[in-house]
């Protein structure tokens, strides 16, 4: 036998195209036609000087390796030609596709290059070649005589994170006309990027598949750490060809609010609410007719509200499948439930060739050479991996964890601490037990002090930095102890930028940790301190939203999970409710959360109904404003009113100001505009007494807006150009922001639409510098008139369908209430109907109603640069 290269070697992964249905349907003829592959591929492989590595090949697919690359794309390119010379059975047609990679490899040939090169082979097509870009720099000057190479362009690979420059191999006796490849950017998917290579799961793979023949809801049931999430997304990206409309991905982990399901959903799918119709009614009418897959993944604890949804997902067809993974079942009828087992394990009695052929033992080694680069099973580690692998249940987060300590213990020594720790269980309980003691000894390893903090980090309900660490903690600064959770991967790292990392815990761990806490009788206490730690944050983006209010707004916006999950803990301490919500109130109006602001304040103003503190008089404040910027007038204008009045009781300049500023939006947003005017005036003289430049600039901000309204072009545009020029020296986007879109609003005054789609453009890219997702919509539609005025009908109307959406997505009608945007829609709509057509104006905005928010930004953006 020739000797196995090893150090940069080339590899050539093939398979055949179609193989399971042709052993299926015609098992004689297609041994028969696989064994001609055989002997052909064989052949030209040793010709080339290549090897089979026959351990790793797998029914009719090839691993062979090479010394040099050129060999490697000679043998394909020969192999191919070969079996395109053949004649094969109409119903086994000999359709085989291949993948060439160079990289560094060890004698086992696993590795990342390794994998790699399998998963380049999954995007191709059968009697297509594909190179890797190592490959293709390497050999561009020695390919096989009269072919070439076609570039394929970036490619994202599963289970790898790197993008992968593809290329294909041609020759004139080859096809050479391909769809596309069958890469994870080519198709309609949300599914979260893998930084780990995929392991074993063949069987279950194919079994879910086979399941969703004839079977609309899968539930993947297993304790916390089996791998029923990895399953799912690979599971997910084996089915992409299946659901052409989508694989959606839904995270329900972070919801502590089972109302929230149903929404989480249409967020992942896509899908846009509108006022007035239930989400789940939205969701059913956009799937009606279409061929989607959704994955709801980590269903336990909002299990009631996930079986409800997927009962309303299953009426809008047959063509829309769900896979569900949970720790318990969801109860409905109708659904297939697949209990995710352990990973294949060694026997006793395994050879060292046979140990590494296991799942678990694959497992272990990958995530060990993660831990400890140069790592591989030898002789001498074969049998301690055998044991941990057994000893651990082939229970996938339970081996990645007893891997993690490759780092400082040998094979050997965490077997032997495993067998000095565990007494496992077997039975109905037994993977959740297993889970539990190898965690528990995970827990057991650690110092007394790295446990306590451990159990603390569980009330985090999101990531948390430093400081958030140190409110729960009481011994010093805990840095030290984070590093060292973090080195024992109990604690994973959240870089968000070069100058700041969060921490996590998994939510697996979360839990276990959380379990713990109230073990140790600390949970009321620690929570009371997450709380304080996060109203006091609140607090202090409070005081600091007039003089830094875009950082402050982005601050709370990355803690929101944690500001959720102190609210509700706050539930049963009314006061404590009020001042949470209150300091949020302001948080939530220019964010657009408008629905969930909603709901928190006027819970904590119903447990607060006797208050007159000035918390009461902000959550009035702020509930006035996300009622009036939600189009429900009548009710805001009262709230407005009262908090005024109890500011006035508790006598505070700065937010009585604020208090008759909004008495001057409410008069706005019910087209009063003078009498608005008169009030911004008001309070641009309350804020010149208060002395801050930023507070002057908004006052004189909300006179501009009034002007605006007013049709005062003459007015409002010096007056814009000083305030936008203040914002932009202050930093502030909120002021650019408006500014802009009143210079905006004088172009459509003028009729000079043209240069109103630049302004509003620029104002669009202002609203999103500080999340402002209504008035973003606001700037989409303010372009899409000025499209329509510019003879751009079409785009217009494509842009309006976009923004409408997007308005009933967030649940607000202003722009149906205020009276001079209702008539730049009549100056600017109905002329652009007639002149295209009522039939190709509906088009365009129904084609914009549906387009993904995201996608409809671009082209805002793009269309903008073409103008």
């Amino acid at each position: 036998m020739r000797s196995r290269p090893i150090g940069t070697v080339t590899f050539l992964f093939t398979d055949m195209e179609g193989s399971t249905r042709a052993w299926e349907a015609h098992p004689a003829e297609t041994q028969a036609a696989l064994k001609r592959h055989d002997e052909i591929v064989a052949r030209k492989v040793e010709t080339r000087d290549g090897v089979i590595i026959l351990e790793r090949g797998e029914g009719d697919s090839v691993f062979a390796v090479f010394a040099r690359p050129s060999d490697a794309v000679a043998a394909a390119c020969e192999i191919q030609r070969a079996l395109r010379a053949q004649s094969w059975p109409a119903h086994v047609p000999m359709r085989v596709r291949m993948a060439i990679h160079t990289g560094e490899a060890g004698a086992d040939y696993r590795g990342p290059h390794v994998n790699r090169a399998a998963r380049l082979r999954a995007i191709a097509h059968g009697e297509q070649i594909l190179l890797s870009g190592v490959t293709a720099g390497i050999v561009r000057g020695m390919l096989p005589n009269d072919s070439s190479l076609i570039d394929l362009g970036q490619h994202r690979l599963r289970d790898v994170v790197e993008m992968e420059h593809v290329f294909q191999l041609t020759h004139p006796e080859l096809r050479s006309d391909f769809p596309p490849l069958k890469s994870l950017g080519n198709f309609r998917q949300n599914l979260p990027v893998q930084l780990t290579t995929f392991v074993g799961r063949e069987h279950e793979r194919q079994n879910i598949r086979a399941l969703f023949d004839s079977n609309r809801v899968v539930t993947l049931v297993g304790s916390g750490g089996c791998g029923k999430t990895r399953l799912a997304i690979q599971v997910g990206a084996d089915l992409l060809e299946q659901f052409p409309d989508g694989v959606r991905f839904v995270d329900l982990a972070p919801l502590t609010d089972a109302s929230l399901v149903t929404e989480a959903i249409a967020v992942a799918v896509g899908i846009k609410s509108e006022q007035g119709v239930a989400t789940i009614d939205a969701l059913i009418r956009n799937l009606e007719g279409t061929k989607t897959l959704i994955i709801l993944d980590n269903c336990e604890h909002v299990a009631q509200a996930c079986a409800d949804a997927v009962l309303g997902l299953l009426r809008s067809g047959e063509g829309v499948r769900i896979l569900a993974t949970s720790r318990q079942p969801l109860g409905l009828a109708g659904e297939v439930k697949l209990r995710v087992p352990s990973l294949s394990m060694p026997k006793s009695t395994a050879t060292l060739d046979e140990v590494g052929r296991y799942e678990a033992s694959q497992l272990f080694i990958d995530r060990a050479a993660a831990a400890r680069p140069g790592f591989t099973m030898t002789s001498a580690n074969a049998g301690p991996i055998a044991e941990i692998c057994r000893t651990l249940e082939g229970v996938p987060l339970a081996i990645e964890l007893a891997a993690a300590r490759t780092k400082a213990l040998t094979p050997g020594e965490i077997r032997d601490r495993l067998s000095d720790r565990f007494r496992l269980l077997t039975g109905g309980q037994g993977r959740h037990q297993t889970l539990r003691s190898t965690i528990d000894w995970s827990y057991d390893l650690l110092s007394e002090v790295e446990r306590t903090l451990f159990r603390r980090l569980s009330v985090f309900a999101g990531g948390f930095d430093l400081s958030a660490a140190e409110v729960v903690w009481d011994d010093g600064d805990p840095l030290d102890v984070i590093e060292q959770l973090v080195d024992k991967s109990l604690l994973a790292i959240e870089q968000r930028n070069e100058e700041k990392l969060r921490y996590r815990l998994l939510e697996t761990l979360r839990q276990y940790a959380a379990e713990r806490l109230v073990q140790a009788g600390e949970e009321e206490n620690v929570r009371a301190h997450h709380f304080a730690h996060y109203l006091a944050l609140a607090e202090r983006a409070y005081g600091q939203r007039i003089e830094e209010e875009a950082r402050s707004l982005a601050l709370l916006e990355e803690d929101h999970d944690d500001l959720r999950a102190a609210l509700a803990w706050a539930r049963s301490r009314p006061r404590d409710l009020l001042r949470l919500a209150s300091a949020l109130g302001w948080f939530w109006h220019l964010r657009s959360h408008y629905r969930e602001g909603r709901m928190w304040l006027e819970e904590a103003l119903r447990l607060n109904a006797n208050e007159r503190s000035p918390e009461k008089a902000r959550a009035l404040w702020a509930l006035s404003m996300i009622l009036n910027w939600q189009g429900d007038i009548a009710a805001a204008r009262p709230l407005a009113e009262q908090s005024l009045e109890l500011w006035r009781e508790n006598e505070n300049p700065l937010e009585l100001a604020l208090a008759l500023e909004s008495i001057g939006w409410s008069h706005f947003a019910a087209s009063n505009y003078s009498e608005a005017l008169r009030s911004m005036e008001d309070c641009v003289e309350f804020y010149r007494k208060l002395g801050s430049a930023k507070l002057i600039t908004r006052g004189r901000v909300a006179v501009g807006q009034m002007l605006a309204a007013l049709g005062d072009v003459e007015r409002t545009e010096p007056l814009a150009r000083e305030t936008l020029a203040e914002g932009r020296a202050q930093g502030e986007p909120k002021f650019v922001h408006f500014s802009l879109h009143y210079l905006a609003d004088c172009a459509l005054w003028r009729g000079d639409a043209k240069q109103a789609v630049q302004l509003y453009a620029e104002s669009l890219r202002a609203a999103l510098d500080y999340g402002n997702e209504m008035e973003a919509a606001t700037e989409v539609q303010g372009m899409a008139m000025g499209l329509m005025g510019s003879g751009r009908e079409v785009e217009g109307f494509l842009l309006y369908g976009a923004s409408n959406a997007r308005m009933a997505e967030l649940q607000t009608t202003m722009l149906d209430e205020v009276a001079f945007w209702v008539n730049f829609r009549a100056r600017y709509l109905p002329p652009a109907r007639q002149r295209i057509g009522a039939a190709a104006a509906d088009n365009a905005e129904q084609k914009g109603r549906t387009m993904p928010w995201k996608q409809a930004l671009a082209r805002a953006f793009a269309l903008a640069a073409d103008s």
